[in-house]
């Protein structure tokens, strides 16, 4: 009886093994196909529920293999074969969903403890910096620049009478390609514990752009602003709309306050965890070749207009 139960177990993982295989052969979906490490970095997985014929497929394949091929967690933890882009492979072990392991809070403590967090600030890619801080793009392992933005805004509520949350959980180190898998544990344990939670903010900085952009603020330089939303395409989003709605009010009053701190509300096909909550924002503040001083001006006035949103517009609980 023993052995029959082995013998079935590895059953299941060589269809599972081979179910993955096929995909990652054939591609995640019809059209643009990214590879595996982009599925993983970005929080991509396949097609909605419902697109060609996913429904029943899906069904057939968790049937028959025991895993879901469109949902990265399920497929860390059977285990996954190399991508097929060979040139570019990614060997990703099985691994459990688990709590990451680097776990740590800021609480700037200007409010008394016993009020309930409104406002919770985390980051999928700690290691983010500003170039002319480090030298480089990415201090690996580590807390980069991105972290003191955010230490700024919970600051800057914390003065407003609003209790913030800064979890410095690191989750891009040292498996880069899981990121948003591991961030999506500390976005939930974050909702979780704190049911009066107004704003969930996973703040980042952009790269790839060719000069700084800046502009001027009460006579200060200031690295510009682009929020991000996921538009529930690749995976589903229930609060895409909702999301999206917040970013553009966020973004509304920003350019009110600000002229020209605000790039845009960009939608984008990853989820980015906004699926946690009604009012996830993803926020790019500056990019890698701002300075932190003007980094820290930006934070400044997104925490303003946060504060006067959760203030005057009376944000329920999420």
């Amino acid at each position: 009886m023993f052995r029959r139960t082995i013998r079935g177990y590895a059953l299941s993982r060589y269809l599972s093994v081979a179910v993955l295989s096929f995909f990652c052969v054939i591609g995640w979906g019809i059209g643009e196909s990214p590879s595996l490490e982009q599925v993983l970095a970005f929080g991509l997985a396949g097609p909605e529920s419902g697109e060609f014929g996913s429904d029943l497929a899906g069904t057939f394949l968790v049937a028959l293999s025991g895993v879901d091929p469109w949902y990265p967690p399920d497929v860390l933890k059977k285990g996954l074969p190399r991508s097929a882009d060979w040139s570019n492979a990614v060997a990703v072990a099985a691994q459990p969903l688990e709590e990451p392991a680097e776990r740590g809070l800021s609480r700037e403590g200007m409010v008394e403890e016993d009020r309930p967090c409104e406002v919770a600030i985390y980051h999928t890619h700690n290691a983010e910096t500003y170039i002319p801080l480090h030298g480089k793009s990415k201090v690996e392992g580590e807390n980069g620049a991105v972290s003191a933005v955010g230490k700024e805004i919970a600051s800057c509520l914390e003065q407003e009478g609003i209790k913030v949350i800064h979890d410095l959980t690191i989750h891009d180190y040292p498996d880069f390609p899981t990121s948003y898998i591991k961030s999506e544990v500390t976005a939930r344990r974050l909702v979780s514990e704190n049911p009066e939670l107004k704003v969930l903010m996973d703040i980042h900085r952009d790269a790839g752009i060719p000069r700084k952009e800046t502009v001027f603020v009460n006579g200060e330089e200031s690295a510009r602003i682009m929020l991000v939303v996921s538009n529930g395409r690749r995976l589903p989003n229930p609060h895409w709309q909702e999301n999206y709605a917040f970013a553009q009010r966020i973004a509304n009053l920003l350019e009110e306050k600000y002229p020209g701190i605000v790039k845009g509300v960009r939608l984008k096909d990853g989820r980015y965890n906004q699926h946690v909550s009604p009012r996830a924002i993803l926020v790019e503040v500056g990019s890698d070749k701002n300075t932190l001083q003007e980094g820290l001006v930006a934070a400044r006035c997104l925490a303003s207009v946060l504060a006067e949103l959760i203030r005057d517009e009376g944000l329920s609980g999420g």
